[in-house]
């Protein structure tokens, strides 16, 4: 639940409307690469990332996660994350996403000012605790996050020769000339 804190933050509406946007669009790209490739690469690995490693583990968590925070800024401070057998192929992930996106666009959308700057309260999952932080700051988490298991995924993409398009944000700014 996120109520009216009072907390100030060096970041900006526009800023975080414009980052959730690429967000989607890397997204995008990196889905449409594991899309490219197939499920037979969906097992492809690489050591020490989330889950066993594979190419399928990272996009699900990647869907599971921005899912799992989304309840929670909406209000479930009991949100749970789901697990990547959720959505056992990479076409289950792509139809997850899908589904997620107008809901998560529609937050940003009616995002405003004072609820950017909101705390927002929720249970941590690991240890089960309390837990309240300002809602710009769980955004940043969410982008940051997904930015590091979208560049594992890449690297996997990559290591099996099906790297993505790039997903830099300086290209995403560049996209329209």
């Amino acid at each position: 639940m996120c109520d009216d804190g009072g907390v100030d933050g060096p970041v900006s509406l526009e800023l975080i409307r414009f980052t959730a946007a690429f967000h989607d669009w890397a997204n995008e790209r990196i889905l449409r690469a594991a899309e490219a490739a197939g499920e037979e690469a969906a097992g492809a690995r690489i050591p020490g990332s989330y889950g066993d490693g594979s190419l399928h583990a990272l996009l699900a968590h990647l869907v599971a996660s921005e899912r799992h925070w989304l309840r929670r800024w909406l209000g479930d401070s009991e949100a749970k994350l789901d697990g990547p057998a959720t959505w056992p192929t990479i076409a289950a992930v792509r139809e997850a996403w899908e589904r997620h996106r107008p809901e998560r666009a529609r937050f940003f959308a009616e995002l405003d000012e004072a609820r950017l700057l909101s705390v927002c309260r929720y249970r941590r999952n690991q240890p089960p605790l309390p837990d309240e932080r300002p809602l710009w700051q769980l955004i940043l988490h969410v982008f940051n996050h997904s930015t590091h298991h979208r560049a594992e995924a890449a690297a996997i993409l990559t290591t099996i020769g099906r790297p993505p398009e790039s997903v830099d944000m300086i290209d995403y700014i560049r996209r329209d000339g």
